[in-house]
């Protein structure tokens, strides 16, 4: 558990690379909703631009969640 500086007695349930990944999935993840909504005004390249960030996004989000269930998984 991590302690807040300057001698607070705040702790935080999870350690920083947890909640760096943890937090790293939930950006990628508006990400993707973000993507999905601008996709609907959009055709031809700039449609394939947003399918194809999508995708990748989506291979992204699901690497960091089997990172962040190994990582758990050790606790």
């Amino acid at each position: 558990m991590q302690t807040m500086e300057k001698g607070t007695d705040v702790r935080f349930p999870v350690d920083d690379g947890t909640y760096n990944l943890m937090t790293t999935l939930t950006e990628k993840l508006k990400a993707l909703q973000t993507y999905r909504i601008y996709s609907k005004d959009v055709d031809g390249r700039e449609l394939e631009l947003y399918q194809q960030l999508i995708d990748e996004d989506t291979q992204h989000a699901q690497r960091i969640y089997e990172v962040l269930q190994e990582r758990m998984g050790r606790r």
